[in-house]
């Protein structure tokens, strides 16, 4: 690792979300952020039953 980037320290929140990755993974214009969380949140929900 270069001597610079180890004094970056960016906050916890400066990260993308899991769902913001998916989105600009997928390059589906009409999904959205909160259609991709609801996703995750029914799959993480229903995944033992």
């Amino acid at each position: 690792m270069l001597p610079s980037a180890r004094r970056l320290r960016l906050p916890a929140d400066a990260q993308p979300t899991s769902a913001e990755v998916t989105l600009a993974q997928l390059r589906m214009p009409e999904l959205t952020i909160a259609d991709i969380e609801r996703a995750e949140a029914d799959s993480l929900k229903y995944r033992y039953e």
